[in-house]
């Protein structure tokens, strides 16, 4: 059985349409129908999303995880109004991402920039291939230490 099957067994035991589970996460109907439909790999981003929804562990529907460990990663905002979403982006980059620019040198910083932007512009192709990339250097090029610093932040 493949991430889409699981996906729609996970729904059908939390009694959860995917119109409703599309609706929570913010995702299209016709994405999560699709996922389902050709048993297809679930990209990470998605797979967050529709984790935190169904409150699951996330390797049940995707394996494609950047990360080693999720206990390093914050929650995505889960407002299914999405009312306060501006104020929980912000907590979200103080309570995380902030503490891990810090670490970087100053003069480091118009790069780190550079990046993200460069990043936002990307399809989600590109960005894929680029996390990808990223996954293996990671596996290859880890600095032990700042390995060891990033699980410290909380």
């Amino acid at each position: 059985m493949g991430y889409g099957k699981n996906l729609k067994e996970i729904l059908d035991q939390k009694g959860m349409t995917v119109k409703e589970l599309a609706i929570k996460a913010g995702i299209a109907p016709t994405t999560i129908y699709s996922i389902i439909q050709r048993d297809a790999a679930i990209r990470f981003d998605t797979a967050l999303r529709i984790s935190n929804i169904l409150d699951i562990p996330i390797n049940s529907i995707c394996k494609d995880n950047p990360y080693e460990d999720m206990e390093t990663l914050p929650k995505l905002p889960n407002d299914n109004r999405r009312i306060m979403i501006d104020a929980e982006k912000k907590a979200y980059i103080s309570a995380r991402t902030t503490k891990i620019l810090k670490k970087f040198d100053y003069t480091e910083l118009p790069i780190i920039d550079q990046l993200i932007a460069d990043l936002y512009v990307l399809d989600d192709t590109a960005r894929k291939d680029l996390f990808d990339y990223i996954k293996m250097m990671k596996r290859n090029h880890s600095d032990e230490r700042r390995v060891k610093e990033l699980k410290e932040i909380k």
